[in-house]
């Protein structure tokens, strides 16, 4: 069984390479190749959104986001839909994909097993029971999402 301690470090150390993968194609931040929906800054800023949801959200409390990202980064939003809004830098959404991670890491440790008023069943059919599922859907999230980031590079340079 994977130990806490592990699935922190190997989540943050996902996070770090997409990190490193998003400021090395930050002059292309914004851009849609043909066939896609997003854009790299939408990939980040919607691995901010999601473990707080996973987590806080279906635990009932306030999730350690702005509103509005909810509105930009969410499953089914996109760049498309953002107009004019001052959506927040890329480099502000790295800052906080790999920093909320810790305090969010930091915050759920002693509440890992407490169980969610009702299971939670994610898009896909997955049901969480307990913020340790979060997180380990979330880092499940993260891996799909690192080779959506890999592919969108290649793209990129097509």
């Amino acid at each position: 069984m994977i130990s806490y301690a592990d699935l922190t470090s190997q989540t943050l150390a996902v996070r770090t390479k997409m990190a490193g993968f998003a400021r090395a194609h930050a002059a292309h931040a914004d851009r849609i190749p043909a066939g896609w929906n997003n854009n790299l800054r939408w990939h980040i800023g919607h691995l901010v959104v999601t473990p707080q949801r996973l987590t806080y959200g279906v635990m009932g409390e306030a999730v350690r986001v702005p509103e509005a990202y909810n509105g930009w980064f969410m499953k089914g939003t996109g760049p498309r839909d953002w107009g004019n809004a001052p959506v927040p830098p890329l480099e502000q959404l790295i800052e906080e994909m790999t920093a909320e991670s810790e305090k969010l890491f930091a915050d759920m440790e002693p509440r890992l097993r407490l169980p969610y008023k009702q299971p939670y069943e994610t898009s896909v059919g997955i049901v969480l029971h307990n913020p340790a599922d979060s997180l380990l859907m979330s880092y499940m999230h993260d891996g799909i999402h690192l080779g959506m980031l890999l592919a969108l590079g290649r793209a990129l340079k097509g």
